[in-house]
């Protein structure tokens, strides 16, 4: 058994080594500049050794000015980018702990924003979160979670985005803010940053989709474009407690040129002239939410 945790500890050193931080971290502290740490090294053996690993090199502590050892305790004083890293505690058997010490630098500089989207106001459906980076450079890795509803941390983005679960009531209206809570780790430092909104301020419908597109011709320069349009299939029901407005854009046959018409009332409208293609789009009707997506461009034969 103790040989399997030395493995695991060992595998899990050299897999942030190597990754340079791609994975959170499962065991970090995080201090000010200036500040004065404590990390404990959990084992039973009573000789250890301490290292510290950076991006650049692996170092044996002694004691000194900055860095004080007591025991299984090591104390870092007045925290500086040169002393952060990765804290490993050894001893004649080998690994036995480590600790990320990582400057916290949220209150020095704005690392990254953080931008949410829903596709509907049920709570069926995740948010969908993405980091915006700013001044924050090096290799670095990211995690979000729902504060508001005590979620779990989400670590791995898909395509760049993170679905975050919540608790929203579609049938109610709002009370309280949702929290969502952002933290970035590099090598050496550390940040955090918070968004609040309430979810209809987030809200951005999927693109609808053509469900049926029928042609009436009066003439070559007369034609009618018949059109129906579906809901996402993500949208709430009913479709009559929770209206979308619409939008067309077309493209006229003889020149190119692109024209645009909305509509509130239903899921059907009718374009005329000759159209070459269209494409739709859809909001919330009452509370004007963001635009979703446009549909497809749907040749007009």
């Amino acid at each position: 058994m103790v040989w399997l945790i030395r493995f695991i500890l060992l595998f899990c050193l050299c897999i942030m080594r190597m990754s340079a931080l791609n994975f959170f971290p499962e065991k970090f502290e995080i201090a000010e500049r200036h500040a004065s740490v404590t990390l404990t090294c959990r084992t039973d053996k009573d000789i250890i050794t301490w290292r510290r690993e950076d991006a650049n090199s692996i170092e044996n502590i002694s004691q000194s000015e900055f860095e004080i050892l007591s025991g299984r305790d090591l104390t870092v004083i007045d925290l500086q980018e040169d002393l952060t890293g990765n804290y490993t505690c050894w001893s004649d058997s080998g690994l036995e702990d480590y600790t990320y010490l990582l400057l916290d630098k949220s209150k020095e500089a704005t690392a990254f924003n953080i931008n949410c989207t829903a596709e509907t106001f049920s709570c069926t459906e995740k948010i969908k979160c993405a980091w915006i980076p700013n001044d924050f450079t090096d290799e670095f890795a990211f995690r979000l979670r729902n504060t508001r509803d005590n979620g779990d941390w989400v670590s791995q983005p898909v395509d760049g985005v993170f679905f975050l679960p919540h608790s929203t009531n579609s049938y109610s209206e709002e009370s309280e803010r949702l929290l969502i809570t952002g933290e970035a780790a590099s090598a050496c430092c550390y940040m955090k940053t918070e968004y609040s909104f309430y979810l209809r301020d987030i809200v951005k419908p999927a693109n609808p989709n053509i469900s049926i597109c029928t042609i009436k011709n009066e003439g070559s320069d007369n034609q009618i474009v018949e059109l129906e349009v579906e809901p996402p299939s993500t949208w709430p029901q009913p479709h009559s407690f929770f209206p979308l407005k619409h939008q067309i854009e077309y493209e006229i046959r003889h020149n190119g040129e692109l024209k645009t018409k909305e509509w509130e009332e239903g899921s059907k409208v009718k374009v005329q002239g000759s159209i070459t293609k269209l494409r739709v789009r859809c909001r919330d009707l009452l509370l004007l939410s963001q635009w979703s997506e446009w549909s497809e461009w749907k040749n007009v034969n």
